[in-house]
């Protein structure tokens, strides 16, 4: 119901994690929703399950396809977890070089952002946090980075019927109506292919 994203995400990763336990891999998708915060948050919840998993959820425009200097994606973050025994491994990144919050945390205190973060609106690079907050992050990795984000578009919107493609409203500065953003976890037993895992991933991270 465009409701707090906490909510809806939290009842998510739960259902993927009953369906891996019972079937070997858990696909859930959610729309309708909003900002669910940190996706570690959720990947914690499978590994702690011995779950391997993905999580993925899009953003209000803030990144630029690569070439471009107008916003289309979201920092759109690629989450994902492995078990590891007592310490997980967990990446959880955001698609922008950095994250939307720094920049809106310079802006409010009128500090600097990083050269080479983000464009003003006329394409150029900008250390102005106002100015990158009305122009254009850029992406980690150049064009790479542009399509992950663009990647995570598409499982987390068009696949799971929430908003895409630069239609999610910003909770900030847009309130003409839902954000309808997307959410998807993919949860799944780590030994589908290898019975010995555990002693598979501790000589990975030993390494």
């Amino acid at each position: 119901d465009n409701s707090i994203g906490f909510v809806s995400a939290d009842i998510g990763i739960k259902q993927a994690i009953i369906n891996a336990k019972k079937t070997g891999i858990g696909l859930v998708a959610v729309k309708k929703s909003g900002h669910y915060g940190l996706s570690s948050f959720y990947a914690e919840q499978a590994v702690k399950k011995n779950l391997m998993v993905f999580c993925f959820t899009n953003a209000p425009p803030a990144l630029a396809p690569h070439g471009a200097k107008k916003s289309l994606f979201g920092t759109n973050p690629i989450c994902f977890g492995a078990p590891v025994g007592k310490v997980p491994f967990i990446l959880d990144t955001s698609t922008s070089i950095i994250n939307r919050g720094k920049i809106r945390h310079a802006n409010k205190f009128g500090k600097k952002i990083p050269y080479g973060v983000a464009l003003n609106k006329f394409g150029k690079v900008t250390t102005n946090a106002k100015e990158a907050l009305k122009g254009t992050q850029l992406p980690i990795a150049s064009f790479k980075g542009s399509g992950l984000a663009w990647m995570v578009d598409i499982l987390s919107g068009v696949l799971t019927g929430g908003n895409h493609a630069g239609k999610v409203k910003d909770p900030f500065d847009d309130f003409d109506g839902p954000q309808n953003i997307g959410h998807l976890f993919i949860a799944f037993k780590s030994n589908l292919f290898q019975k010995n895992y555990n002693q598979r991933i501790k000589d990975n991270i030993k390494t």
